[in-house]
């Protein structure tokens, strides 16, 4: 019997009989900080939470103290989550007939300084201020009030019909990218007005300008082939953001809503097709060969709006953080956990795009998730064990074995062990494959075991010979999920 090692991502190389591993809707759990254990956890599931009715999905949304504001194609809408947990919605605002502009199709950029939301129609390129003018306090907290909608004034030295391309908040101000006769200007506010006043030159490298994205005391403005990072200056008016003197990359990004920021780092799809985390003033990539030649397998973003529906979002759930980076255009998912530095696949049902789409953090720690393509939001937690009820299908791929003598292995059984006895009786199945991982043998089955059946042993006996073997597990329960260890009982031939 030996020990047969878990997988600790998701395709590590680009041969699959060197290193064909495998993560699919389950994460990686270390068993403390000075331990070399670690375990297979169930990602978490999706639960109905609040219908905002229609049939449009959501292009964005963002919490701003006891309010969610939410973007779909036809409209902003305005809720409000009381303190017995109950969501009512405020107010609404329709784009063609409260704010004159184009709706919406693709997602849109929101940034918030606790008071006002700023907003970028990506369709119109045109910019609205959502703001609260009243509140009354009922128990310490803000509750609904007068709400206005409005396209913020275009700085009088610029053209009526700017069009703007990017927004971001940093130092109290909130910042808007806009180009002027083949020129990159960011334009921003005083610290306490949301009115664009005063503008920023950028290098004529960033002519095509993909987005602005502020982060601590730094905004950094990514374009296709190089970052250009400033800083604020403590000076006032025009002079109020500087550039920061050596902070050049020449790296860049053409999908704007992969960017997304944990701490003082930005992480995104870069436009080379690397996956990069910052630090400092330099990028690593996160990403694996292998990892990248499967996202190529998937197609070329060709289009502007299909560069658009790359979507990145970092959150922390369960002691984790997670980089959940999602490719619209192909149905598909990534999550990078940067607590343990691995890569997992999400998927809702067999093989589907996984269910959920964007994702805010109530003050609570609560994650809500709005629908690929329904009006509807979720709540996420490990606690749930499917995605607004329908099956969650997790899979794990070990590492191929093989001996060096390359002499033929009789396999006699393999072992899992596995939290059983929490959920109903469900089954674990098993396949396997001799060449590496191209083909697989037809699935074998055990019972996970009914609730209060603890200490099952999930083992398959009989499972062949050959001279080198890939297992693969594949597990389809409504229950939690904790893959703990894997032993492998085999002969080598003489």
């Amino acid at each position: 019997m030996a020990d047969l090692p878990l997988p600790q991502q998701t395709y590590q190389s680009r041969s699959k009989p060197f290193s064909s591993e495998r993560l699919l809707n389950l994460l990686l759990e270390k068993g403390g900080q000075a331990s070399n254990k670690y375990m297979l956890i169930g990602t978490p599931g999706l639960k109905d939470y609040y219908n905002f009715g229609g049939d449009k999905p959501v292009l964005g949304m963002i919490y701003m103290r006891d309010f969610l504001i939410v973007a779909t194609n036809d409209n902003i809408m305005v809720l409000y989550k009381n303190k017995l947990d109950v969501i009512n919605q405020i107010t609404s605002f329709s784009w063609g007939a409260d704010i004159g502009q184009l709706n919406p199709t693709s997602p849109v950029q929101m940034v918030t300084n606790g008071d006002d939301v700023l907003i970028l129609n990506s369709e119109a390129k045109k910019l609205v201020v959502v703001t609260c003018t009243s509140n009354e306090p009922e128990g310490g907290m803000q509750v609904p009030g007068n709400w206005t909608a409005d396209a913020p004034a275009v700085p009088p030295t610029q053209p009526s019909d700017t069009a703007y391309t990017s927004i971001a908040y940093i130092s109290g101000t909130f910042l808007a990218s806009c180009q002027i006769n083949g020129i990159s200007y960011v334009q921003f506010t005083d610290v306490l007005d949301t009115e664009l006043k005063y503008s920023l030159q950028l290098e004529t490298a960033l002519t095509n300008l993909t987005a602005l994205k502020g982060n601590m005391r730094e905004v950094w403005a990514f374009g296709a082939n190089s970052i250009e990072v400033m800083a604020p200056t403590g000076e006032a008016g025009n002079d109020f953001f500087s550039h920061v003197p050596g902070a050049y990359i020449n790296k860049g990004c053409v999908c704007k809503n992969s960017i997304a920021t944990y701490e003082s780092s930005f992480l995104f799809y870069g436009a080379d097709g690397n996956i990069y985390m910052s630090d400092g003033y330099s990028l690593k990539p996160i990403s694996t060969p292998a990892l990248l030649d499967m996202i190529k397998s998937w197609g070329v973003l060709q289009t502007e709006d299909q560069r658009k529906s790359v979507i990145g979002q970092v959150f922390a759930q369960s002691g984790h953080i997670f980089y959940a980076l999602k490719f619209k255009a192909f149905g598909k998912t990534i999550m990078y956990d940067l607590t343990t530095s691995s890569w997992t696949e999400r998927e809702t049902g067999d093989g589907g795009e996984w269910e959920g789409e964007y994702i805010v953090r109530r003050p609570s720690g609560e994650l809500l998730v709005s629908s690929k393509t329904k009006s509807m939001l979720y709540k996420m937690d490990s606690d749930y064990h499917t995605d607004a009820g329908e099956t969650i299908c997790r899979e794990f791929v070990f590492a191929t074995i093989s001996m060096p003598s390359k002499k033929r292995m009789f396999f006699r059984s393999l072992t899992l062990e596995v939290d059983t006895g929490l959920g109903p009786n469900d089954h674990v199945m098993l396949s396997w494959s001799d060449d590496g991982g191209y083909t697989w043998r037809p699935e074998r089955m055990v019972s996970l075991g009914n609730y209060g059946q603890y200490n099952r042993k999930l083992q398959f006996r009989r499972l062949g010979s050959s001279i080198t073997r890939t297992f693969r597990v594949r597990l389809s329960t409504a229950s939690m999920i904790n893959v703990l260890r894997a032993d492998v009982d085999f002969d080598q031939e003489q």
